[in-house]
This record gives C-alpha cells, sequence and structure tokens, in this order.
C-alpha cells in the first residue's frame, strides 16, 4: 500500500493539476469614482451612490465568483448599471444587486435607533419588520418604487445648469 501511495505521489509531482485558468476580462468602460453620495432610509429610496454588494456569479467571471461591493450609478429595471472599485463598469440584473446595510444601519443608530432583530425567536434573529427592506434584493426596492408612482421619481438636479438665457448682446 506504501508503494501504491508512493507511485500516485510521485506522478501527481510530475503532472499537477490546476484549476483551469480565469476568462481574459472583456473591455469595459473605465469611468472615475462617481460623484454620488446616498445613505438609503426606508423601502424603496434608492438612488445613484447606494453602495450594493452582487451576488456571486453577477458578474463576468473574469472578476471572479464571489460577492463584490458595487457603487449604484443608474437605476433601471432591466439592467443596473454599478460601478467597481477597478474604475470599470458593469450593466446587471436588479436580482442580483443586495444593499449594503452598514451605512443604514449606522445613520439609524446615530438617529437614536437602538434594535433592529427582534430578539424573541431561534438564531439567526430576523429584522423587526420596519427594518426587513435592508434584506431586499434590487428588484424588490424597484418594485416599491414603481408601485409608489411618479411622485417618488427624482428630477435632474443639473439640468438647470445647462439651460441656455437668452441675451441683448447682439
Amino acid at each position: 500500500m506504501a508503494a501504491l501511495a508512493e507511485e500516485l505521489h510521485q506522478y501527481h509531482q510530475a503532472h499537477p493539476h490546476y484549476p483551469p485558468p480565469r476568462p481574459d476580462p472583456p473591455r469595459r468602460r473605465r469611468r472615475q469614482r462617481p460623484p454620488y453620495v446616498h445613505t438609503p432610509s426606508g423601502p424603496g429610496d434608492i438612488r445613484p451612490g447606494t453602495w450594493l454588494w452582487v451576488k456571486p456569479g453577477g458578474l463576468h467571471p473574469a472578476w471572479g465568483d464571489i460577492h463584490r461591493l458595487v457603487m449604484l450609478t443608474r437605476l433601471g429595471s432591466p439592467y443596473c448599471e454599478v460601478w467597481l472599485d477597478d474604475t470599470t463598469t458593469h450593466r446587471l440584473k436588479p436580482h442580483l444587486l443586495i444593499l449594503e446595510r452598514t451605512s443604514s444601519v449606522s445613520a439609524a443608530r446615530a438617529a437614536g435607533v437602538t434594535t433592529f432583530v427582534d430578539r424573541a425567536g431561534l438564531r439567526p434573529w430576523p429584522l423587526l419588520p420596519e427594518w426587513q427592506w435592508l434584506n431586499w434584493s434590487m428588484a424588490e426596492h424597484l418594485a416599491r418604487i414603481e408601485a409608489e408612482g411618479p411622485a417618488h421619481r427624482l428630477d435632474p438636479v443639473q439640468e438647470s445648469l445647462f439651460v441656455s438665457v437668452p441675451t441683448d448682446r447682439p
């Protein structure tokens, strides 16, 4: 048995098996970090600047099959555009995006909220009903926004900067 084990060891040393290499990343637009900053404060309160997690398998295999932290740059129903910290932008389906809840929880604690979970059940403790939105995917937030109607939609802030003003000069 020892001789067979030694023979197999020698064979594996001579013929190592490596996992297949990751494919080369496709060409992506590169962009500086967007100037957006937004901390969600409730269900459906999602805007550019919100930090999200991408579920494994959401990005091209060249970026790895792990959770990745991204910033939302464009909100949309078939696809959302996100910015990755390597300066690349990606279009992802909303059901693959999860809210990064550290900033929301920190803001709520600063406002005086002391508990987020119901400690009466089995572990892991479920979130209280008013904080269930922290576990929603981006698709669930989009459904909430569409259900609230056009009153929730934001008008572009910078459009007024580009309006041409008539002058009296010839």
